[in-house]
């Protein structure tokens, strides 16, 4: 148990920390690019980007899940031999997926540069963007099987040299060859993140092979049933991935028009989908870093518990991954609302409105409950609910957009309406799926209450504090470091007030340790 405890909250604290240093660079890799691209340039490269993002999921998304679950269960069941063959079922599945995705992009790349995009020019991103995606393949896989099999730390390692040599490149790249022509400024950015994959792809190609290659004797193949059991990981979840980007990206490439409805033009129609991806949405997902490594680790601790049929584990990791998800979700949405029209004038010269970023703040704490769901019950082997759920949030956001965005006294509020409530379905769907499989009904409660009044006090505090510190501080950001510190303070004084310590949601029970691998790997 000692080592369950150990492997838990270490893989969570170093992706946590690694993540907190992409967040960081991240972030100042999007002030740089807002800086250099501008607002129609970001919306541009969004545009493109969203074609890449359906045939990334298309490609990797069942792949990476199947491999961080199956390598963790096969780990449990004291089958690591076998792990080589997962790799080379998924590299072989992965070259198969991304021909037939090269395949549409070349006969179709008129029609979705033309007819989708509204610009035959960026057609010219497309061989760059597959072969962006062909280093991603390489590095998603491994970085999957490190995860799976708790070297964390080593996709961590890989995740920080990929963002600093994305960074660095991608900025070179704008300063010395972007301008004006916006479909450019998109291609530069992909020939930045094709030179970051490829150094991350080299290195942990060598991780692998010196870490992780099993040596050829002790290979052993792979158990029965592990063919339907991939297959039932990734078509599901392939299928979902590709539905929801394909949605999501027609939301994206549908706002413009949908604006342009409302009374916008095309060039201020591209501006706010440049504004809410490039600008407002950076500030909200900063928590992502955090959230995002529960979530990351949680699926395969899952995995390894159900594997040994251990529904105690089971039970207390999710709760542990709800609870986290909203004490670090609502708390700092809340505070980084009414601080968000500050650092956006701040940090890309661009005013916000407080109703425009309480919205998107919204949406954003849903997606991260969506998140920890879905990565539950993926853990649990629910694969189709998480893929039917996302699904049909996708479709009721699609049609929502549709009528709300066109609406001359909605606008861009039309989309983020939009968002809002076909998340809260979706995380409310989602949390009744995994209530039926967990013991998580009871607890409810606790597990949302204690965060919600958090995230109230804390989000009335800035509003009024802020205003306080500034004229004290008579600086920014002073000010704005003084809040967010007396914030944090007030936000842990409550939690102890209400009765709930965090360590009890990062520290595990101890339970009796099993042994034996109670179930197969068969669904």
């Amino acid at each position: 148990m000692r080592q369950f405890a150990h492997g838990f909250v270490y893989s969570v604290m170093v992706l946590c920390a690694s993540n907190l240093g992409l967040q960081g660079l991240g972030f100042l890799y999007r002030i740089g690019v807002s800086h250099l691209a501008g607002a129609e340039g970001l919306g541009v490269y969004q545009l493109v980007y969203s074609v890449y993002a359906v045939i990334h999921a298309a490609c990797l998304s069942g792949l990476t899940q199947a491999c961080s679950r199956l390598s963790a269960e096969l780990s449990a069941c004291g089958q690591s031999g076998a792990l080589g063959m997962l790799v080379r079922r998924a590299g072989q599945t992965f070259a198969c997926l991304l021909a037939a995705g090269a395949l549409v992009l070349f006969w179709g790349r008129t029609g979705i540069a033309e007819g989708l995009l509204g610009d035959g020019r960026t057609a010219v991103v497309f061989p760059v963007m597959l072969l962006c995606l062909a280093l991603t393949g390489v590095e998603n896989i491994v970085k999957a099987l490190c995860i799976g099999v708790g070297k964390v730390e080593w996709a961590a390692s890989s995740e920080l040299t990929e963002q600093v040599t994305r960074m660095a490149a991608v900025l070179l790249l704008l300063a010395l060859y972007g301008g004006q022509d916006h479909c450019q400024t998109a291609l530069l950015i992909f020939v930045g993140m094709s030179v970051s994959e490829c150094v991350s792809a080299a290195l942990l190609a060598r991780v692998y092979q010196r870490k992780l290659r099993v040596p050829a004797a002790a290979r052993k193949p792979l158990p029965p049933g592990f063919s339907r059991t991939f297959a039932g990981i990734v078509l599901p979840v392939t299928g979902a991935a590709l539905l929801g980007n394909l949605l999501g990206s027609a939301c994206s490439i549908l706002l413009p028009q949908r604006l342009m409805a409302a009374g916008l033009t095309y060039s201020q129609a591209l501006r706010e989908l440049g504004v809410i991806s490039g600008m407002a949405m950076p500030l909200l997902v900063l928590p992502a870093a955090l959230i995002g490594s529960v979530c990351t680790v949680v699926m395969p601790e899952v995995s390894r518990a159900r594997a040994r049929g251990d529904q105690r584990r089971v039970d207390a990791l999710a709760r542990k991954a709800m609870g986290l998800t909203g004490l670090l979700a609502i708390p700092l949405t809340a505070l980084i609302v009414p601080l968000a029209p500050t650092l956006s004038r701040l940090f890309f010269g661009q005013p916000l409105s407080l109703a425009y970023v309480a919205l998107l703040g919204g949406t954003t704490v849903l997606a991260y409950y969506q998140m920890a769901i879905s990565g539950l019950l993926s853990g649990l082997g629910a694969q189709w609910s998480s893929v039917a759920i996302a699904v049909a949030g996708e479709c009721v956001q699609l049609g929502l957009v549709w009528v709300l965005a066109a609406r001359p006294g909605l606008g861009v509020y039309g989309y983020i309406l939009a968002q809002l409530i076909a998340g809260g379905l979706t995380a409310a769907c989602g949390l009744a799926r995994l209530c039926s499989l967990t013991h998580l009904r009871g607890q409810l409660g606790q597990l949302f209450l204690p965060p919600l009044l958090c995230g109230v006090t804390v989000f009335l505090w800035t509003r009024v504090f802020y205003t306080f510190f500034l004229g004290v501080a008579g600086f920014q950001w002073l000010g704005v470091v003084c809040t967010v510190a007396t914030s944090g303070l007030l936000c842990l004084g409550l939690l102890r007030l209400l009765g709930v310590r965090v360590r009890d949601y990062i520290t595990p029970r101890r339970t009796p340790a099993d042994t034996l691998c109670l179930t197969t790997l068969t669904l």
